[in-house]
């Protein structure tokens, strides 16, 4: 693709947009305003919470739609959500009864809110003070409303391995099942994932996604990767997204600013 045929930029934040410190380089900042200035689409594409990423828009400064826990929900340039997914009740009432080992936790996104019943460390690094956080309560007492997303924490991946196996093989029919991050088993409603909900969100603007380029690293990524018209893959990406897209390029870390500098290379742009 040239630069005049793409007429949408998709990336996502964790281990491609955001550097390792969870954060934006000024030279992104730059970047991602100089390309919306030249008429071109960005959008955001995340497994975090809306409320969450909406910070990190705000920091970007440009008005931008978004897509948020992996697809489950979408949000227009005013932060409004425009979709939203739900899990089936008794579904999610079955996946959190699953047994679990010491050290893994569980969340959950309803609406505006990320939900656990015990802190756990694994997020620490991710936010500063007055950022989005989770908030502490019994599951038992919000299950009545609808949930957008499950997931599951651990800072050993070795203990969440089994937990995806069960859940697929008894929900397999509901739910949709991927890890954003080793540390990240995430759960939500079946057909639900970033290049779904990318499809939709570009035909507001009459734009097909042969139309858009994206960025990513995680597994989450693969259906985004594959439904655009080039999806590139991060230095950093997981080696295990490497070998099921082992034609799409690769281009350079997070940690380098990489996404903002191949943007300046396939636009052209003065920076």
């Amino acid at each position: 693709m040239n630069q005049h045929q793409i007429k949408a930029v998709i990336s996502d934040l964790d281990g491609t947009l955001l550097n390792g410190a969870h954060m934006l380089g000024e030279y992104s900042k730059e970047v991602v305003k100089a390309l919306v200035a030249e008429g071109v689409h960005f959008m955001i594409a995340t497994g975090r919470h809306h409320r969450d990423a909406g910070q990190i828009k705000k920091n970007l400064g440009i008005d931008a739609y978004m897509i948020t826990a992996n697809g489950a929900t979408v949000s227009n340039p005013k932060g409004e959500l425009i979709y939203e997914a739900t899990l089936d009740r008794e579904v999610v009432t079955s996946i959190l009864s699953f047994p679990i080992e010491k050290g893994v936790f569980k969340n959950l996104y309803q609406g505006d809110h990320w939900l656990m019943e015990e802190s756990d460390k694994v997020f620490d690094d991710y936010y500063q003070e007055g950022d989005f956080q989770y908030t502490l309560c019994k599951f038992d007492e919000v299950l009545h409303l609808p949930i957008n997303k499950v997931f599951f924490t651990a800072f050993d991946q070795a203990k969440l391995l089994p937990l995806a196996d069960k859940i697929k093989e008894k929900h397999g029919d509901h739910v949709e099942v991927t890890f954003s991050m080793p540390e990240c088993l995430e759960i939500m409603p079946k057909g639900v994932n970033k290049g779904t909900a990318i499809i939709k969100t570009l035909e507001l603007f009459g734009i097909g996604a042969h139309e858009a380029i994206a960025f990513g690293d995680g597994l989450n990524d693969y259906e985004m990767l594959k439904v655009v018209g080039k999806g590139y893959l991060m230095a950093n990406a997981n080696t295990l997204l490497k070998e099921k897209l082992p034609t799409h390029e690769t281009i350079g870390h997070h940690n380098d600013e990489g996404v903002a500098k191949h943007i300046v290379k396939l636009f052209g742009l003065g920076l």
